[in-house]
């Protein structure tokens, strides 16, 4: 599988839709110990493990772009519009996504997140004339079965501001979505690069305002290691699978994250989920396992502008 994920990567092969689904789907496990990552610091802001993961991140890009520079440089002169727009995107997403968790449950924003399915299945068709087929559609009606069964006994929302930002989430993710499936050849480092590079700067900013730089040695590694790892190498397969995925879907299969980050944080630190959390999380994961499964699969139409 690596070697193949290598192989497209090159360019000298094309992904198809599994081997997409398979890499979006991996992303969002990996994207779910973000959570995990930031409940485990013990006194950095919500800002300062921001800043720190932001240049973890784009450290990671860097990584990449040296490795990749002998054999298929980045082409960073062939960035257009939609690419610029995702990756402004990417970037306030990843920072409400932190700001979110900081200020509610680690199951309020995964399950608001889950509603991104219907944001791309919009986007898609409106943006890309993508229709929404039968296994589409009947995966994620059994999803948002699975939703309703996780949100039946509520969902602790917190302080208002921390719904509020994790509300704006869903929204975002089916347009960037749709931006990077609407831009095939666009390398996957790219918005990653772009995103982060914006990250820095404005969480700085806001972490001079605040406490500072001045934070545990451990709240540190901890930050950097969620953005070196988890973003460094989720991020870029997860841009890759969007070559062969419909936007609908891709909003789907990440719901790998929606599922397991509140697992993680149930585990340790201990914020217990109701059992109707875990039956509905298994019908999503079920969702996901039958959308990568199903062979109903048409081509997908890219915009002509």
């Amino acid at each position: 599988m690596l070697r193949r994920i290598a192989a497209v990567w090159s360019g000298e092969s094309e992904l198809d839709y599994r081997g997409g689904a398979v890499l979006v789907a991996g992303s969002g496990i990996m994207f779910s110990f973000t959570a995990l990552f930031f409940r485990a610091i013990e006194s950095a802001t919500d800002w300062q493990f921001l800043a720190v993961r932001a240049t973890g991140a784009l450290s990671a890009m860097l990584v990449i772009t040296a490795l990749r520079a002998g054999r298929r440089p980045v082409p960073f002169h062939i960035i257009g519009w939609r690419t610029g727009l995702a990756g402004v995107l990417l970037g306030a997403m990843s920072v409400l996504y932190i700001l979110a968790f900081a200020r509610t449950s680690v199951a309020t924003v995964t399950f608001l997140i889950a509603a991104g399915p219907l944001s791309g299945a919009f986007f898609g068709r409106v943006m890309l004339g993508e229709r929404l087929h039968r296994s589409t559609v009947v995966a994620i009606a059994i999803a948002a079965v699975g939703i309703g069964v996780m949100a039946a006994r509520g969902v602790d929302t917190g302080r208002v501001d921390g719904f509020v930002l994790a509300a704006v989430i869903p929204a975002i993710l089916g347009l960037y979505n749709v931006l990077i499936r609407s831009t095939p050849n666009v390398d996957p480092v790219i918005p990653a690069i772009i995103s982060n590079s914006l990250a820095i700067p404005v969480t700085l900013v806001m972490t001079w305002r605040g406490a500072g730089l001045d934070m545990p040695i451990g709240d540190a590694v901890l930050g950097f290691s969620a953005g070196f790892v988890l973003i460094g190498v989720g991020l870029p397969l997860f841009n890759l699978g969007h070559r062969s995925v419909p936007t609908a879907q891709i909003s789907l299969l990440i719901m790998t994250e929606v599922v397991l980050a509140p697992l993680w944080v149930w585990i340790w630190p201990g914020e217990t989920p109701a059992t109707a959390t875990l039956i509905g999380g298994a019908l999503v994961i079920g969702a996901v396992a039958y959308q990568i499964a199903s062979a109903d699969r048409v081509p997908l139409r890219q915009p002509t502008v």
